[in-house]
C-alpha cells in the first residue's frame, strides 16, 4: 500500500508573501509542491481502488445485469472465494460477460438476437446449419421460396413448411455442388471466405422456378451456422433483356442491327471454317425505295420496310441464321451450313414473297408493288479468307444484280 505524505497546513485566508515571510519566488515554488502532492494523492487512490477485491455489492450488481438478458438457470455458478484478494480487472475478465463459445447462455442469447435481426432485414435471409438444414427464415425468404404465396389460406407460405428442409432441396446442379463445396471450405477454415454471389434457378413448390443469386456467410458458434442472403433476379433479368433488345435490335423492323450482324458474322465464320461447313451471305436491297418514299411519304415507306422485314424474318429456317437491317433499305442474311445453291433457293423464295405483297390497306392502289435485288456469296472450299471478304463479295454481286435491271438475284463467282 502506498503511504501518502501528510497534508500540509492549509489556510484559506488570503495571506500576503510578506506575512508568510516568503519571497514571491518562494511562494511560487510552494504552490507547485502543493499541486504535485495533490496529483500524487489522486493517483495513489486510483491505484488502491484497482487493486481492491471486488466486493459483494459490485458482484451482485454485475449478476443483476446478466440476469436481465438471460434465464437464471443459464447463469454461471457463483465463483469460489479466493484465498487472496483478486484485482478488479482480473475478476471482470472472469465474470459471465466473458463466456466460452460452447456455453449454453451464449448460444441462446446469440440465436435469439440473430433471429431478431434476421426477421427485421428487408432482404431474403435464411440461416442453415452445417448440413444445410434451414433453422431460421424471415418473411421475405418465405415469400420467395413459396413462390409469392403468403397468408393463412395457403400452407406453402408458412415457416413450419420450410424450416427443417435443406437449402439443397431448392437448388439444381451445378449450383447444388458449388454450394456444398463452399460450405465445406468454410467449415475447414472456420472463417468467412470471400466469394462472388452464386446465380441459381431455385426449384419452388408446385414445379415453379425463380432466378436468384445468393451468398453465404459463416457465423462462428459452438456448432457452425451459415446465413444465406438471397436476391431475386427476376426484375433484374427482365430489365437486362429489355436493354439488350434495345441495344441489339433495329427499332423499326425488329431485326438485328448492324452491330449484331457484324459480331454474328465473325463468330459464325469462325465456327463454320473450323468445322469445314459452308456458310453463305445474302444482301437484299429494295428497288427504287427512294422513289417510293418520295411518292407515298416516309410513313408509308416505314410500313413497306416493316412488311419486307417480316417476310425475311419468317423465311429463316433455323435460329442459327441471322437476319439484320444492314442500313437504310438494305437487309443482310447469314446462313451457316448453306452452300451457294441452298442460299439461292432461299433468296428466290424471299423474292416471290416480297413481290406478292399488297399495300391496299395503306391506301395505295392494288397495282403498287415493291421488288428487291439480291447478291449472294458462299464460302465452300476456302475461296474467301475472312468473313469480311465474303460480305464484300455478296455486296458486289448485289450491285451487279441492280445493274442488270433489278428484281433479280446474282451469285458471286
Amino acid at each position: 500500500m502506498l503511504t501518502l505524505p501528510p497534508k500540509p497546513y492549509e489556510d484559506n485566508r488570503q495571506v500576503s508573501c510578506a506575512e508568510k515571510g516568503l519571497s514571491p519566488a518562494d511562494e511560487f515554488h510552494a504552490m507547485m509542491r502543493k499541486a504535485r502532492l495533490n496529483t500524487q494523492r489522486e493517483n495513489a487512490e486510483m491505484a488502491q481502488q484497482l487493486t481492491m477485491p471486488l466486493d459483494e455489492f459490485s458482484l451482485a450488481a454485475m449478476r443483476t445485469a446478466v440476469k436481465a438478458s438471460a434465464p437464471e438457470s443459464a447463469l454461471m455458478p457463483e465463483p469460489e472465494p479466493a484465498s487472496t484478494p483478486t484485482p478488479i480487472a482480473t475478476q471482470i475478465a472472469a465474470t459471465p460477460f466473458s463466456i466460452p463459445d460452447d456455453d449454453i447462455l451464449f448460444d441462446d442469447c446469440y440465436r435469439s438476437v440473430l433471429n431478431l435481426l434476421v426477421q427485421q432485414l428487408m432482404e431474403a435471409v435464411l440461416v442453415v446449419d452445417a448440413s444445410g438444414t434451414i433453422q431460421m427464415i424471415n418473411a421475405k425468404a418465405i415469400e420467395l421460396l413459396s413462390g409469392g404465396k403468403l397468408g393463412a389460406s395457403d400452407r406453402l407460405g408458412e415457416p413450419e413448411n420450410i424450416i427443417g428442409k435443406t437449402w439443397q432441396e431448392y437448388l439444381r446442379e451445378p449450383q447444388k455442388t458449388r454450394y456444398q463445396q463452399m460450405l465445406e471450405e468454410q467449415l475447414v477454415s472456420q472463417c468467412q471466405l470471400e466469394h462472388a454471389p452464386i446465380e441459381a434457378s431455385l426449384i419452388l413448390a408446385e414445379g415453379g422456378s425463380l432466378d436468384v443469386e445468393f451468398s453465404i456467410s459463416y457465423l462462428s458458434l459452438s456448432s457452425p451456422i451459415f446465413a444465406i442472403v438471397i436476391r431475386d433476379l427476376t426484375k433484374h433479368k427482365s430489365e437486362y433483356q429489355q436493354l439488350y433488345q434495345w441495344a441489339s435490335t433495329d427499332c423499326l423492323t425488329k431485326l438485328a442491327n448492324r452491330r449484331v450482324f457484324d459480331a454474328s458474322l465473325r463468330s459464325q465464320w469462325q465456327a463454320c471454317t473450323t468445322s469445314a461447313k459452308p456458310i453463305s451471305v445474302v444482301i437484299i436491297d429494295i428497288d427504287h425505295f427512294k422513289l417510293f418514299n418520295d411518292k407515298y411519304g416516309h410513313i408509308q415507306g416505314d410500313h413497306c420496310l416493316q412488311r419486307i422485314a417480316n417476310v425475311i424474318a419468317h423465311s429463316l429456317p433455323s435460329d442459327e441464321c441471322v437476319a439484320a437491317r444492314y442500313g437504310g433499305e438494305e437487309f443482310a442474311l447469314i446462313l451457316p451450313g448453306f452452300d451457294a445453291k441452298q442460299a439461292q433457293s432461299m433468296a428466290e423464295y424471299i423474292q416471290l414473297e416480297i413481290n406478292s405483297l399488297k399495300y391496299t390497306d395503306l391506301g395505295l392502289d392494288d397495282s403498287v408493288t415493291v421488288s428487291v435485288s439480291q447478291g449472294i456469296a458462299a464460302e465452300v472450299d476456302g475461296q474467301f479468307r475472312t468473313g469480311t471478304a465474303l460480305l464484300c463479295a455478296a455486296d458486289t454481286a448485289l450491285y451487279r444484280a441492280k445493274a442488270d435491271g433489278r428484281n433479280r438475284i446474282n451469285l458471286s463467282c
